[in-house]
């Protein structure tokens, strides 16, 4: 154990001078108090009512019932929970996540328990009207896709309903929602922008039998939108007016899941990167996002994991990871055995190995190396609180089981521990485990307990 030393504690100090019993015009011990005073009532007055010093870092603040057929979302505009009724529909609450106040509450048609992302807009969009979609491939294999056939927009402040339409989301924005439709076989047969608030069309295209639909976001605003059907034909539409900006036949494998035979498309940086796999190789090509002009191709082991790294693109395979240049291809450096999570968070790589608990590492990407020594722990998110990532760390030892609480700088690549959640980690359910911000919601037995973190 660290012990930090502060000093010595002397209560013996030289006492002051008596003060004389006849007043004096000019007391320096009476303005210095005054002087106190003022600054300490300036200080509360300028900062305002905060939390008591001395807190501790990690703290449960407030809980409330749940089961294990219920579930939750945590967002910074509140903590909403579904809960099960059993009759074909369940009662959608939302909390402050700060306080556990209750602002508002209200039943919700179908078993649904998740949504799609809307908190740009301000919206809870809810899934529903359940569908599925039985997919035979091209070597006669099966399967099978679930999706939500209708969409409604919720107000995430007041919970009013405000609109429901046909079709699931595949992006929103500040003001509007990108959404789709697909026919009995699963595949997209139209694409449309609703506005936020009404749910009113925005435009509206057919598309012919798409099988890919990927959106090009610069910063958070959603800018293209991407299609391919099941022989490569891709289609690239301006976001906010659906105009056709480019069509173009890419080369293109057609699914055979039984043969480990598959071709999917991603986007990266301004490409479109379309990943030709067999069990023996993949074929990495490059496009230009507006043009579909082929820059380079690649050959890459079999589903090779391909995405953004800021001045690079990430390819990871399992055993290593490369940075590329993404105007060539060609591979900039390599790390080994540091590949099986990946994501860019804060301008950093933040990539871990295939131990359990697995270790995370900070990796420049633009040189690949390691920054600082990492540790480790479960991300809860990958979202920046305070410069850093918040990991949690199963503690073994005598007693109860613990989760600690770590975080991870994102400017250091250091690990401090923070503290510990205060249950024992074997009432937690699972890994349903979820954070916006400083608070962390648990889903544990009977309830869900939302906890400070920093």
């Amino acid at each position: 154990m660290t012990v930090i030393d502060l000093g010595e504690f002397n209560n013996s100090l030289p006492s002051e001078p008596e003060t004389p019993t006849i007043k004096t015009e000019f007391n320096p011990h009476s303005v210095r108090r005054m002087l106190l005073t003022v600054i300490v009532l300036a200080c509360a007055f300028l900062v305002g009512p905060g939390e008591p010093p001395g807190l501790p870092l990690v703290r449960d603040l407030w809980s409330a019932p749940i089961t294990d057929q219920d579930s939750m979302t945590i967002r910074a505009d509140g903590i909403f929970v579904f809960r099960n009724t059993g009759i074909n529909q369940v009662d959608l609450t939302a909390y402050e996540p700060a306080t556990g106040k209750v602002l508002w509450s209200r039943p919700s048609e179908g078993n649904v328990n998740w949504m799609y992302q809307g908190e740009e807009a301000g919206l809870l969009l809810i899934p529903g009207d359940e569908k599925f979609s039985n997919l035979e491939y091209d070597d006669g294999s099966f399967g099978q896709i679930a999706y939500g056939g209708a969409t409604t927009a919720m107000d995430a402040r007041t919970g009013e309903r405000l609109w429901k339409v046909t079709g699931e989301v595949q992006a929103a924005a500040s003001g509007s929602v990108l959404l789709a439709e697909r026919n009995p076989e699963g595949n997209f047969v139209s694409v449309w922008l609703a506005d936020a608030r009404t749910g009113a069309e925005i435009w509206r295209r057919p598309v012919s039998e798409t099988l890919h639909m990927i959106v090009k976001n610069e910063g958070p605003a959603p800018v293209l939108v991407v299609l391919a059907d099941p022989t490569g034909r891709t289609t690239v539409l301006r976001y906010a007016d659906g105009s056709l900006i480019k069509e173009k036949q890419l080369p293109w494998t057609p699914a055979q899941p039984d043969s480990g035979i598959d071709t999917y498309l991603t986007i990266a940086d301004d490409l479109v990167m379309v990943s030709r796999n067999d069990p023996a190789k993949a074929r990495l090509a490059a496009y230009r996002t507006g043009s579909l002009e082929r820059l380079w191709e690649i050959e890459a082991p079999s589903y090779s994991y391909l995405m953004e790294c800021g001045p690079t693109l990430c390819l990871a395979d399992g055993l290593t990871l490369q940075g590329l240049d993404p105007l060539t291809g060609r591979k900039v450096w390599e790390r080994t055995g540091e590949s099986s999570g990946l994501m860019l968070v804060g301008g950093y790589i933040l990539a871990s190995n295939n131990a359990d608990p697995p270790a995370q590492f900070l990796v420049d990407p633009a040189t690949g190396e390691q920054i600082g020594a990492g540790g480790v722990g479960w991300p809860v998110r990958y979202e920046p609180f305070d410069g850093s990532i918040v990991l949690l760390h199963r503690i073994y030892g005598e007693g109860p089981l613990r989760d600690a609480v770590d975080h991870l700088d994102l400017t250091t690549g250091e690990i401090t521990r923070v503290g510990q959640l205060a249950s024992s980690a074997d009432q937690v359910e699972g890994s349903r485990c979820d954070a916006a911000g400083r608070y962390l919601a648990c889903q544990r037995t009977g309830e869900v307990v939302v906890t400070s973190v920093g």
